[in-house]
């Protein structure tokens, strides 16, 4: 049994264990919760970010804090947590004093807010399952911002964003991530590092988000997105007629690109998915 911590002398060694049963912790089904207790594995974690000294850093659904223990053990600016649990939000709000204005929290759903308010350098999380698609979606429209991410997904959402042309993996995320930074496969993770323990394996993907450029404005995020969502609808049928919503002659506009008419949407490259919105762009074509 893990002993009584005594929090304001013992910092280096509370485990997130510790935390969670000095507080009587919960599990929330509903805000999918699988929390992290190995502090091996969460080192493994924190250290693919590599060198965070003097960086401000977000985390997404702490919980009792696996994560958020051991990026507090480094010489970082800022922690912002963000839990929309109450019970957990509460517990981080009254240990900030321990950290030494190193801690803040912020409760609230992370699908409501809006990033810019303090402007973080990196993210490390591991995300709530039901939402960490709709995050990643809501953050890469402005994923420039950030210097780089590190997150903890279920392996088959990670399995799409590093995914390669011809293979079921592939699709709108695929292109959206790789077209907005370098994505990297770390490392697998099994389900019983996790508590409760999930049905599936989980992944931790690392992004270096490209600098902004001409061709990333969160306009032409909503059109690439918008085509996206159109030719990966139908990958079934040739991409040519779902191209026709785009393109006056979308045959014309494959043949430039070096693909001829029957071509599907998950054997075209995200650089060539690029070239076909900058191609749209310069034609000054009004995407419906």
């Amino acid at each position: 049994m893990d002993r009584e911590p005594n929090f304001s002398a013992d910092l280096q060694n509370i485990s997130a264990k510790q935390i969670f049963n000095k507080f009587h912790g919960k599990i929330e089904k509903k805000f999918g919760q699988h929390f992290l207790f190995d502090k091996q594995i969460n080192h493994k974690i924190l250290s693919t970010a590599g060198d965070i000294t003097d960086k401000t850093i977000v985390e997404i659904g702490p919980g009792p804090g696996g994560l958020t223990l051991e990026i507090l053990k480094q010489n970082i600016k800022k922690l912002y947590v963000v839990e929309i649990d109450h019970q957990w939000a509460t517990v981080w709000k009254n240990l900030e004093f321990l950290f030494k204005g190193k801690l803040s929290t912020i409760e609230c759903d992370a699908l409501a807010f809006d990033m810019r308010k303090i402007s973080p350098n990196i993210i490390i999380s591991n995300l709530p399952y039901n939402i960490s698609t709709q995050l990643l979606c809501k953050w890469l429209v402005n994923f420039d911002m950030y210097d780089q991410l590190v997150l903890v997904f279920q392996k088959e959402v990670a399995d799409r964003l590093y995914a390669v042309p011809c293979t079921k993996a592939y699709g709108k995320l695929s292109v959206l991530a790789q077209w907005k930074s370098q994505v990297s496969k770390m490392f697998d993770l099994e389900a019983g590092s996790f508590f409760p323990i999930p049905d599936v394996k989980s992944t931790v993907v690392k992004f270096t988000p490209f600098k902004l450029s001409k061709h990333q404005s969160i306009e032409k995020h909503k059109i690439f997105s918008n085509l996206l969502i159109q030719v990966f609808s139908q990958r079934r049928k040739i991409v040519a007629k779902s191209l026709g919503k785009f393109f006056e002659n979308p045959e014309q506009v494959l043949k430039e690109l070096g693909y001829d008419k029957n071509t599907r949407a998950e054997q075209i490259s995200v650089s060539d998915y690029i070239k076909m919105l900058d191609l749209s762009i310069r034609k000054e074509k009004v995407f419906v």
